[in-house]
């Protein structure tokens, strides 16, 4: 048995790995032996028929096998043995084919493309440093914080007419033919709520006002929805495809209406917003909302901060990757998913993927980087509440979160995530540590509008 190893540069190399007969056969032998016991081969019992029988029936499968386990094994104990650092898979050599012929030869050659993990140096310090903006919390944010509760925790009255653009007013959508007649077979008897200060169009707003029940108003479709047409579809029961074959003129009849009517800012909302005994009077809530305003837009600058710092660990390091090995063994390894038609395209985000791993792996090893089981279920923890307010559930009990994530765990392609999260988290936090971050003090406008730049100098 030979195994050699070339290395072409320093992103691509070859490995071979040579079989003898004398290196395969005891093996070879042996599962024979083990196969003959069992072997049902015509005109002998079981475990009678002469081993050379075995092997002229099945020896080239059985050499086969063996053979290309030996080669396996032997070429990832090499890499391993001489710490060579590869990416992806070994893929069987394009310009150098393997001498692998079971028909016509004892000894066999298996040739290896390798394509090396790059090498380079993690370069981030203390002279490095990154911008962290402070938001400053004004009057007007505490107001519009104050205005959302009272808001949220408003109460809906039934009432005759409805007065204001906040009431909440239940129609019943019917398709018109004309201005006169429904459309037969058109859509009709949905019931849809409609809030008038949502409505864009201050004509169409206007239709809603100072309306009783059992009142009908003729209405543009798509202008009452403001041209969302998953809205549309949810109203009409009609899927997004069809809609364009929708006559626009419906009929509104007012069912029911309720009038909103905003809380009150006294000790009821306090308890409602804080819990009992926490505030108790309006100089504290109006403290006790600011103080959560403060927080809110703080979590959003250090979520800020952790992309942005994704961008300038990416910026800091530049290094080539083995490109063409790599498309290729993206097609080999997922058939299903690439082609050369589309491999250029895809490898693109591939690549950045990859890079920004071997970042990760980088800063690591460096700083010593460990992730804990407890840092694995608090990254656990929150991924699952994240999920579950996708699923519409805002602000779920701790115990819900606590018994999804659980359920959660089960799944492999979960922890993967999670890990994959922890880790990340882990890095940022350290190379926090690292830089020096020069804070800078910016109003809540300020800041969304240098989000809104940032995110169109990235394209997302």
């Amino acid at each position: 048995m030979n195994v050699s190893f070339q290395k072409i540069d320093s992103l691509y190399g070859t490995l071979s790995v040579s079989l003898e007969k004398s290196d395969y056969e005891p093996k070879v032998d042996e599962q024979i032996k083990a196969y003959r016991k069992k072997a049902q081969i015509p005109g002998f019992r079981p475990g009678t028929a002469p081993v050379n029988m075995i092997k002229k029936l099945y020896g080239k499968s059985f050499i086969a096998d063996e053979v290309n386990k030996m080669a396996t094994e032997k070429m990832y104990h090499y890499l391993k043995e001489n710490d060579i650092d590869i990416l992806g898979q070994p893929l069987l050599s394009i310009n150098n084919p393997s001498d692998v012929d079971f028909d016509k030869s004892e000894n066999f050659t298996f040739n290896f493309d390798l394509g090396f993990a790059p090498n380079f140096e993690f370069n981030i310090t203390s002279n490095d440093s990154i911008t962290k903006y402070v938001i400053e919390v004004d009057d007007k944010e505490v107001e519009t914080e104050i205005n959302n509760l009272c808001r949220r925790h408003g109460i809906l009255e039934k009432v005759d007419e409805s007065t204001s653009e906040a009431d909440s007013i239940l129609v019943i959508l019917s398709e018109l033919e004309n201005e006169d007649s429904l459309l037969e077979g058109g859509v009709a008897g949905k019931e849809t709520t409609v809030i008038p200060e949502l409505i864009k169009d201050e004509a169409t707003k206007l239709l809603f006002m100072n309306k009783k029940v059992g009142d009908k108003v003729v209405v543009n479709l798509s202008i009452l929805f403001n041209d969302n047409e998953t809205v549309m579809a949810s109203a009409t029961g009609i899927p997004k495809e069809g809609l364009n074959d929708l006559n626009p003129q419906f009929m509104a009849e007012v069912k029911n209406i309720q009038s909103f009517t905003p809380a009150l800012i006294d000790h009821q909302l306090y308890t409602k917003v804080f819990g009992e005994g926490v505030v108790n009077d309006e100089e504290t809530f109006r403290t006790k909302v600011r103080e959560n305003v403060a927080i809110y837009y703080n979590s959003e600058s250090e979520h800020h901060l952790e992309h942005e710092l994704d961008h300038f660990i990416m910026d800091k390091h530049s290094f080539n990757l083995p490109d063409v090995f790599l498309k290729r063994w993206l097609i080999d390894a997922h058939p299903d998913a690439y082609n050369a038609e589309n491999a250029d395209e895809k490898y693109e985000k591939e690549s950045g993927a990859l890079r920004f791993q071997l970042i990760q792996e980088k800063a690591i090893k460096q700083f010593n980087i460990e992730i804990s089981e407890d840092d694995i279920n608090q990254t656990a923890l929150g991924y699952a509440a994240s999920l579950l307010r996708n699923y519409g559930i805002s602000n779920p009990e701790f115990s819900w979160v606590q018994e999804f994530t659980e359920k959660q765990k089960k799944d492999q392609r979960f922890m993967d995530k999670v890990k994959e999260m922890a880790v990340q988290r882990a890095v940022v936090n350290q190379i926090k540590n690292v830089v020096t971050l020069v804070e800078k003090n910016t109003s809540v406008e300020g800041f969304y509008e240098m989000i809104k730049e940032h995110n169109h100098q990235h394209h997302h």
